[in-house]
């Protein structure tokens, strides 16, 4: 607060009245006010994007740092302020949408938006939106085969990994009868079978060393009627249990239980 505002009866009425103002303002509404609307000349802008029939005001060096594509025809301008942006299957709602994600604060992306965005990055190499929204996406979605779809047509490597990965775990039967099946490309496709190839293998190879250590278990059971292990501790030293001694019965019965426990906490049995 300067010296005259301090001491300027108006000036301090005129500050007061301002921030009661602001604090009055909805939060939505005081949030909706920050993201510029380039309809009109604005802090240095020196390049008019016409989309449309629309034009938006925008800098030549915010969109050359997010597009190289973009940057290209913006050098074959020349002085000329105007560029006509070639939308394609952007609306009006695009173009805002996607200038508020580029500029600063910088919209944050959402799901309505993030699947709007995602095309329109791969049409301008917008590449660092591109991932910004892949990681989104990543983060926020659940897997399925018809995200699996999409990104493998919006070339999204780590989101297609993460859709194959969970899609593998899915019965057949049931990702056949999804429509978006028939739109996995063939190399996705074998990815997807292999993965679960892989897994099937290693489910076998621990059911076949389940089975292994389970029959191990068993024979120890049988062996120690036969120990001496199975016997009390008067009997031990004849070397073996006694049927009609319960101390004797206790000890196998013991045994027995030790035994299972070990089967029943044996890391090998544990699933990915």
């Amino acid at each position: 607060v300067t010296q005259d505002a301090r001491y300027h009866p108006r000036k301090r009425y005129t500050r007061a009245f301002l921030m009661t103002s602001l604090a009055d303002t909805p939060e939505n509404e005081y949030k909706e006010n920050v993201y510029p609307t380039f309809e009109k000349d604005w802090d240095f802008s020196d390049l008019v994007l016409v989309a449309n029939k629309k034009r938006y005001h925008v800098h030549k060096a915010v969109i050359s740092m997010w597009s190289p594509a973009l940057k290209c025809k913006i050098l074959e301008l020349g002085e000329n302020k105007e560029f006509e942006l070639d939308c394609g299957f952007m609306t009006d709602d695009d173009v805002v949408q996607l200038l508020q994600t580029i500029y600063p604060p910088n919209k944050a992306i959402t799901e309505d938006s993030c699947d709007r965005l995602v095309p329109i990055a791969n049409l301008f190499q917008m590449f660092e939106l591109l991932r910004r929204c892949e990681d989104f996406l990543i983060k926020n979605k659940t897997p399925t085969l018809m995200m699996l779809v999409f990104a493998q047509e919006q070339n999204l490597s780590k989101l297609l990994s993460k859709c194959i990965e969970y899609c593998s775990k899915q019965p057949i039967e049931e990702l056949k009868r999804t429509l978006s099946y028939e739109k996995i490309a063939p190399q996705n496709l074998c990815t997807l079978l292999q993965v679960r190839c892989l897994k099937m293998e290693k489910k076998l190879k621990r059911s076949e060393m389940r089975s292994w250590e389970l029959t191990c278990t068993l024979r120890a059971i049988y062996e120690s009627w036969s120990k001496k292990e199975g016997a009390c501790v008067q009997h031990r030293r004849n070397g073996m249990h006694q049927e009609n001694c319960n101390d004797c019965l206790h000890a196998i019965r013991r045994q027995i239980d030790k035994l299972c426990e070990l089967a029943l906490d044996n890391p090998s049995d544990q699933s990915d």
